[in-house]
């Protein structure tokens, strides 16, 4: 395209060109011909003229638009660039217990549940320490990036677990001092006492595992690898965004890093 309007350009000062030099033809300026094309010039050069500045323009806004392009190939590489970096920073520290992919400017870093938490519970393991220890190491020093932790877990329904060796005993203990208590005042007023309940329910549905999960790795980014709070996030999902069809692999954290938004004060 800037090919064809160059030429139109060339053929323009060309035809102008020649038009000029025909005007000065022998006969001079005080010819019968150029007395009779002095009172108006003449439309063909006029209209060709105005053909010229529009094509001078259009090429000029084309070699603006080129060097817009231009830039943001080159924004767009030095970011690939930097995401693959990262990636594979990344993807040393994390090893065999998760993956770390990129996609859409995103890097993602997704890591095994069972490394990290016992089973059904968000207490970290000392494996996942080790681990959130390494990658938020790695994550410090990226400073123009958000950190969104992301809690997942299968569609497997939370169990009432059982009390734990020695909250039985407590338990009957309990039971043993509220025989020799005062009398419950809403039995006495004729209410009914509530159902003695000896079992231990930490989390009531998946959205609450996954939620704690999720705090559970921004407070130990926060806290014990020291990044900075304003770039975390804890996201909850439950059992509602699968990435397979293996329970196993959708009982996940992932570790989401995206561009830092720049949030002005209002």
């Amino acid at each position: 395209m800037p090919n064809k309007h160059l030429r139109a350009v060339v053929a323009v000062a060309a035809f102008i060109a020649g038009s000029a030099c025909g005007a000065q033809q022998p006969g001079g300026s005080g010819s019968a011909a150029s007395r009779e094309a002095e009172p108006g010039a003449n439309p063909r050069v006029q209209q060709l003229e105005e053909e010229l500045a529009a094509a001078k323009r259009e090429l000029d806004a084309q070699k603006a638009e080129g060097e817009v392009l231009r830039k943001s190939e080159t924004e767009l590489k030095v970011k690939a660039d930097e995401a693959e970096a990262l990636q594979k920073k990344l993807t040393e520290v994390v090893g065999k217990f998760g993956d770390v992919t990129t996609e859409d400017g995103m890097v993602r870093v997704e890591l095994i549940d069972k490394i990290l938490f016992p089973v059904g519970e968000a207490d970290l393991t000392d494996n996942g320490r080790e681990v959130l220890a390494q990658v938020g190491a790695a994550l410090k020093d990226i400073e123009d990036k958000q950190v969104w932790v992301q809690g997942h877990t299968d569609d497997s329904p939370i169990v009432i677990r059982k009390p734990k060796k020695g909250e039985e005993a407590k338990a009957k203990k309990g039971d043993k001092a509220d025989k020799t208590a005062k009398a419950d005042p809403k039995a006495a007023k004729g209410e009914e006492p509530p159902a003695p309940n000896d079992a231990v329910l930490p989390f009531v549905t998946n959205w609450e595992l996954s939620a704690a999960r999720a705090l559970t790795v921004v407070h130990y980014l926060q806290d014990e690898t020291k990044i900075d709070p304003s770039r975390l996030a804890a996201v909850a999902f439950g059992q509602y965004r699968p990435s397979s069809k293996s329970k196993a692999k959708n009982r996940r954290i992932e570790i989401v890093l995206y561009p830092k938004a720049k949030l002005a004060p209002k």
